[in-house]
């Protein structure tokens, strides 16, 4: 534990979406595969896809799944809600899709804002959703990412992952993650997600992220 924290605060970068809206014509794809370091096995991939639909108005596409199984197929939209106060942002998200084979709806409120940590300029945002499911069934989660542009090529981000399932115990992960530019509107990525309460051991994960 004392080496992913260490890890964290070196390095970091998930593709958070934030409230934060696509100009009108921009596509952002991010791909991504994360694995267990020990033996290999256990791949699973994600795929998150943002489209500038119009003015203040973000199309989205969560995909997830293991080798074998997709387990999340959301899409969604994203618009911003009331006055920016300063560098602050606030948006509302709606999703509708698949969870585990059922229906699911998945609306959701972030909130961010850019700061500067001495000279580097960086963000905090706060993620929210409720994953509703048939019946009762359902899940609450909320995601806290810290990231930082030391040059202008790299990002450094390290995010706290919860979420509180109806069926099963709350689960907590630290996710730090690296993410290089190697060319206008493309960067390759590097992470580490660990376990921190009811959750599976140290994964590590690569992708690429590319702006169109």
């Amino acid at each position: 534990m004392i080496l992913v924290l260490v890890f964290a605060i070196l390095m970091a970068g998930q593709a958070s979406a934030g409230p934060w809206p696509r100009e009108t014509g921009e596509t952002f794809l991010s791909f991504a595969v994360e694995i267990d370091p020990d033996d290999g096995a256990n791949g699973f991939a994600t795929l998150y896809l943002e489209h500038g639909l119009a003015h203040d108005l973000t199309l989205g596409l969560d995909l997830s799944g293991h080798e074998d199984d997709m387990s999340k197929a959301i899409g969604f939209l994203r618009w911003p809600v009331g006055q920016p106060d300063g560098k602050a942002r606030t948006a509302v998200e709606f999703g509708a899709g698949l969870w585990d084979d059922g229906f699911a709806l998945r609306p959701g409120l972030s909130w961010g804002r850019g700061l500067t940590w001495g000279e580097l300029p960086g963000w905090l945002s706060v993620e929210t959703r409720a994953l509703l499911l048939d019946g009762f069934d359902g899940r609450a989660e909320v995601d806290v990412t810290f990231g930082l542009k030391p040059t202008p090529r790299s990002k450094m981000m390290i995010q706290l992952q919860t979420a509180a399932p109806t069926d099963k115990s709350p689960s907590i992960k630290l996710s730090p993650s690296w993410a290089y530019e190697m060319k206008t509107g493309r960067h390759v990525t590097l992470g580490v997600t660990a376990g921190v309460v009811e959750a599976e051991d140290m994964h590590v994960s690569f992708g690429i992220w590319q702006r169109f």
